[in-house]
């Protein structure tokens, strides 16, 4: 009868010679097969890329992949334990080295009797040089490859592995879509079809489970696809998946990527505006967009801009107490100067068509001159005497009879570049036009035509303009977009939505991908933060090499690629669950 030891001894096919963290390098040894192990107890071939070996240690055994098989010549020739000569001169022999990659650790049980194998993830403890390496036998490979196929509670069969025996292959979902993962190949070995079966597997799963506990069958998932070649809408179509399209078939949905979601960084992107004079332009410029605050050079504009500025300037002046301290008091003064020649201007201009506008501006002026008169003293008129919380908040109270006469929003705070808030695109080349005029000491038109040339050569752009500010669809509200895109309350809309951006243009495919994946990636956030718990969202990336690869986030990328690997990288250091295909 064979022992244990003399079974391993007699599986063993090299020792170990190289040992790191995340490789380990074994010589092969001269007898060991060429094609085919026969001492497995069945046939396997050998050496195999992708096929396993295992080494022996303390808790089990240490399972490998084999990630290469080389020739090598060694100085010295491989001689087996019987050989005495090693007094004679060698020369280069030819030697076969195997590299293995650690995947985890295979404990063996015992039930009723039988071994059994079960594998877990991680190395607790490393080889030596030296140590046997052996082939698995049948048993061990189907426990590689089925892992804890006895528990199959919420699992879901996604294959069987040839190189096994044909061992069914489960995933547990909870544990696959939560964490990230790639799926990798060669063209045309399937990963497409194995992202869309993963899916369509585990939802099927979860409906059949939801059904046997009698619980509403739609699972509370969200899959949400960014699909750069349209394979996924004709996939998805029999499970009522959202299909979003630049040109929208029966039954489809009208891409909508609103240019008000986009924020600084992704329209410097955009329109390649340069760091030094067009970049604060332009985002000045958006940031009066959405503030509504109107083109610079308009008369309500102006009228906007000094009631903020004056009123803040006496709001902080109460608070700090300076209309009635000595020293600070001539500056509160000036502040009222100020007002009165400011209004007076303003009340003059002729583009102001309203006459009850005219007296409302008038009222300003003449409330901040009487107030600084009646402060100053007589006997020294560059000093003032303490001004009263009334006198200045009569003034403040002018201010805001403006202020709502020219309709300024009551907002918490000023609206950044950031903040998704609506505003009008085609506007924004004429605001730029007009910032730029309104700049003194240079002349900025040479560097602000070429971005604007930009920015109206790609809105002009049939497809991207039908993106950015559709005319055959109805505008969309922030809440709106995010209940078509990310999904409903319990995914009540279904738990598919497949994103198909095969007709966007080349040129700003990196940044509409950049905006929909920040858009979802805070979605899911701002819910954790608000809700307590997460919300279940897995964001599918074909053809992830195009948007996340190495040279994107280098000098020499485009902006709108570091902008779109940038957000990947965030997404995986610190969000929202994705799929890379």
């Amino acid at each position: 009868m064979t022992s244990l030891i003399e079974a391993l001894g007699g599986r063993a096919i090299g020792r170990v010679d190289y040992v790191s963290a995340e490789r380990i390098v074994v010589l092969l040894e001269s007898d060991a097969p060429q094609a085919v192990a026969l001492n497995t107890g069945t046939p396997v071939g050998f050496p195999r890329i992708n096929t396993y070996a295992l080494i022996r240690s303390e808790n089990g055994y240490i399972a490998c992949i084999i990630s290469s098989v080389r020739t090598a010549r060694l100085p010295y020739a491989k001689r087996g334990a019987t050989h005495q000569d090693f007094d004679i001169v060698d020369l280069p022999f030819p030697s076969r080295l195997m590299e293995l990659v650690p995947i985890g650790t295979l404990k063996s049980t015992s039930m009723d009797g039988d071994i059994a194998f079960r594998i877990q993830r991680g190395v607790d403890t490393f080889p030596s040089v030296g140590d046997a390496v052996v082939l698995p036998n049948a048993n061990q490979r189907r426990a590689l490859v089925a892992g804890d196929a006895g528990n199959q509670g919420g699992r879901v069969l996604i294959g069987r592995c040839p190189t096994a025996e044909m061992a069914p292959v489960y995933a547990d979902p909870d544990k696959l879509f939560g964490r990230h993962l790639a799926i990798l190949g060669n063209t045309g070995s399937g990963k497409s079809c194995s992202v869309a079966g993963l899916i369509r597997w585990s939802l099927e799963s979860a409906r059949r489970h939801r059904e046997k506990k009698r619980r509403d069958p739609m699972p509370n998932a969200r899959f949400i696809v960014l699909d750069p070649n349209g394979e996924y809408s004709a996939t998805f179509k029999d499970q009522e998946a959202r299909i979003f399209r630049v040109e929208p078939d029966v039954g489809e949905r009208h891409l909508q990527v609103p240019a008000w979601l986009w924020n600084g960084e992704e329209w410097t992107a955009f329109t390649g505006a340069a760091p030094g004079v067009q970049r604060p332009v332009l985002l000045q410029a958006i940031r009066r967009l959405r503030n509504t605050e109107g083109p610079p050079d308009a008369f309500e504009t102006k009228v906007r801009v000094r009631v903020k500025q004056y009123r803040d300037q006496l709001d902080v002046a109460i608070q700090s107490g300076d209309h009635q301290r000595r020293g600070y008091r001539e500056g509160v003064a000036a502040v009222l100067l100020n007002i009165k020649a400011d209004f007076e201007g303003l009340n003059d201009d002729r583009s102001c068509g309203d006459e009850s506008l005219r007296g409302i501006l008038s009222d300003v002026s003449n409330s901040a001159g009487r107030i600084e008169m009646d402060a100053r003293q007589q006997s020294n008129p560059g000093y003032h005497d303490p001004f009263s919380h009334m006198a200045i908040e009569e003034v403040i109270h002018c201010l805001e009879k403006v202020g709502d006469a020219v309709g300024i929003a009551d907002r918490q705070g000023q609206l950044s570049e950031d903040t998704p808030y609506e505003f009008m695109v085609e506007q924004l080349p004429a605001y730029v036009e007009a910032l730029a005029a309104a700049q003194a000491g240079r002349d900025m038109a040479p560097f602000i035509d070429s971005m604007n040339l930009r920015i109206k050569g790609i809105l002009a752009d049939g497809r991207l303009s039908s993106i950015l500010r559709p005319a055959t669809s109805p505008p969309i509200s922030l809440g709106g977009w995010l209940k078509e895109y990310v999904g409903g309350d319990q995914a009540a809309n279904g738990p598919i939505a497949v994103l198909d951006l095969s007709l966007v243009p080349s040129e700003v495919i990196h940044v509409v991908v950049s905006v929909l994946a920040r858009m979802i990636f805070e979605a899911a956030q701002r819910y954790r933060r608000k809700e307590g718990h997460n919300l279940p969202t897995t964001l599918v990336l074909e053809e992830a090499h195009t948007f996340v690869h190495r040279d994107l986030s280098t000098e020499s990328a485009t902006p709108a690629g570091r902008a779109c690997a940038r957000i990947f990288e965030k997404i995986a250091r610190e969000g929202v669950n994705s799929v890379s295909g």
